[in-house]
C-alpha cells in the first residue's frame, strides 16, 4: 500500500442505514454521481424495479444476455481452452464479437501471472471508536465499508507492469473523454494499487498499471490509460469525497434528483428503471437513441447489490 495513500484516511460518519453486506462498487458510485436520488432508491432503499430501461425490451434483454456470454467465451479462451471449440455455431452478433476478439485480441499483454474474473476490495472509510462511553475519539478507527471491483482479466508480469482489460459488447465504441470520467476507470487501477500487496506479483505502483477497454464494435481500436501516483491521489480524493457526501445522508430527501433538463432526461431518465416514480416520463429510451453504453443502469435484479461482503471476502484486509 502506498505511503500516505492509506483507504482508512478519513474518519466519516455512518449514518445513512445500508445494509450491513454492502460494499461499494464503480456502480453504485456512478449511480450516485449521475443521480443522488437512484443511489437512494437502489442501493439504500433496494426499491424493485418498476419499469423497463430502453425499448424494445427483448432486445435489450437479448443483448445483455449475449454480452455475458460473450465475457464467459473470452473467460474460457484466456485460460486455454480452444477457441475453435468455443467459437464453433455461434451465431450473429456473438459469433461476430468472438471472431473480433479472436483475431484482435491484446497480444502485448505481461504473461507471467492472468487472473480472469477476479473480485478484490480495500477498506473504504473509517468510523471513529468511542472510549469508555467518553465521547471522545480513540486514536484507532474502524473501517466500515469495502470498495469492491471486479476485474474482466488483470495481465501482469514479474517486474510489476500490469494491465486492466475491460472487454465491451456496446454497439459503438465509447467517447474516450467520457470513459477517462467514468467511475470505472477510476476505481479500477485504484483498488488494485491498493490491494496489489496481497497479490502474487505485488505491491504494484500506479506508473505500473494501464487500463484498456476492448470493443466488439471497433477491435482494434482499444482506449487505453496510462496511471500514475498524481492520478492515484486524485482518485483518492474524489472517491472519499464521494464516500462522505453519500454517508452523510438519512432520508430521501438528503439524495435528490438530477436536474430536469432535457439533455438529463435524454441521457439519464430515459434510461433509468425508476424514472415513472421520479415523473421523469413514462416511455424507455430507444436503444437506436443511446449515445453512450455506459449510460446505462443496471443492478442485479434481485438484490439490488453488485458485491455484497461474501464475494470480496478474499482479500479482506
Amino acid at each position: 500500500m502506498m505511503q500516505g495513500m492509506s483507504p482508512v484516511s478519513r474518519t466519516v460518519t455512518p449514518a445513512l442505514n445500508l445494509p450491513e453486506t454492502f460494499a461499494f462498487s464503480q456502480s453504485s458510485l456512478q449511480a450516485y454521481e449521475d443521480c443522488p436520488r437512484r443511489f437512494w432508491l437502489a442501493y439504500a432503499e433496494q426499491l424493485p424495479w418498476p419499469a423497463v430501461e430502453a425499448e424494445p425490451v427483448s432486445e435489450h434483454e437479448q443483448l445483455m444476455r449475449l454480452g455475458s456470454t460473450f465475457h464467459l467465451l473470452v473467460q474460457r479462451a484466456q485460460i486455454g481452452l480452444d477457441p475453435e471449440l468455443l467459437g464453433a455455431g455461434l451465431e450473429p452478433p456473438l459469433g461476430d464479437w468472438f471472431n473480433a476478439y479472436l483475431h484482435h485480441r491484446p497480444t502485448d499483454l505481461p504473461s507471467d501471472f492472468f487472473e480472469v474474473e477476479r473480485i478484490l476490495s480495500m477498506p473504504f472509510g473509517v468510523a471513529a471508536t468511542p472510549l469508555n462511553g467518553s465521547g471522545h475519539a480513540m486514536a484507532q478507527t474502524t473501517p466500515i465499508y469495502r470498495l469492491a471491483a471486479k476485474y474482466d482479466l488483470i495481465a501482469a508480469d514479474q517486474t510489476g507492469r500490469v494491465v486492466i482489460i475491460d472487454w465491451k459488447t456496446a454497439r459503438k465504441r465509447t467517447d474516450p473523454a467520457n470513459l477517462r470520467q467514468r467511475l470505472q476507470t477510476i476505481v479500477y487501477p485504484y483498488v488494485l494499487v491498493e490491494a496489489s500487496a496481497k497479490l502474487p506479483w505485488g505491491p504494484v505502483q500506479p506508473e505500473q498499471v494501464e487500463m484498456r477497454y476492448w470493443f466488439t464494435a471497433a477491435p482494434g481500436q482499444p482506449v487505453v490509460f496510462r496511471y500514475d501516483r498524481a492520478q492515484h491521489e486524485a482518485n483518492h480524493e474524489r472517491l472519499h469525497h464521494l464516500l462522505e457526501e453519500i454517508l452523510a445522508g438519512q432520508r430521501e430527501v438528503d439524495f435528490p434528483t438530477v436536474y430536469d433538463t432535457e439533455i438529463n432526461r435524454k441521457r439519464f431518465c430515459s434510461f433509468c428503471v425508476y424514472r415513472s416514480r421520479c415523473n421523469r416520463g413514462v416511455t424507455a429510451g430507444n436503444l437506436d437513441e443511446l449515445a453512450d453504453a455506459e449510460d446505462f443502469f443496471a443492478v442485479d435484479a434481485d438484490t439490488a447489490l453488485e458485491f455484497t461482503l461474501d464475494d470480496v471476502t478474499e482479500l479482506a484486509f
